[in-house]
């Protein structure tokens, strides 16, 4: 049985959420060369992941069971949401540090695009069970997103 390898549910958990979580690592943000497409990719990376059948299963059992795991959530939390939001503030602090993006703060920026990218859609799915995305909505949704997030913040 599962229970031979994990001696507790919470430690089933616990590997189920590492392993679908640490398998959706996001893409490399170092270019310089083409900041749009690179956001692009972010972009539709994190819509693929966050709107994908797998991912809405795994945040529903979370917060299903987030008063008997606690720490699971917040593994949740640090490995996926928090991990993204990081990635892409760094990427900005990068962008500022070689004058490429005229952003007071990364991590609002950072905030602002992540909200932009997901809150109304992510909204629907948790309480509307909205299908996932098509691969040519994640496409459309992306360019939108980072075409009004780069009108907003100059790329020099």
């Amino acid at each position: 049985t599962l229970y031979s390898y994990y001696p507790t549910k919470a430690e089933l958990f616990r590997s189920v959420v590492d392993s679908i979580v640490m398998n959706q690592q996001d893409p490399n943000l170092k270019s310089l060369d083409d900041i749009r497409a690179t956001l692009e990719t972010f972009a539709e990376h994190r819509l693929s992941v966050v709107f994908s059948a797998k991912h809405r299963a795994l945040v529903r059992l979370i917060i299903a069971e987030r008063e008997h795991f606690r720490d699971i959530a917040r593994l949740y939390y640090e490995q996926g949401p928090l991990r993204s939001h990081a990635i892409l503030s760094d990427y900005f602090e990068y962008l500022i540090e070689r004058n490429r993006i005229e952003i007071e703060s990364a991590n609002e920026a950072a905030e602002f695009f992540c909200g932009m990218l997901m809150h109304q859609r992510y909204i629907e799915q948790l309480y509307l069970d909205e299908r996932s995305l098509s691969k040519e909505e994640i496409v459309f949704k992306a360019r939108h997103v980072v075409d009004r997030f780069l009108a907003a913040y100059h790329v020099i």
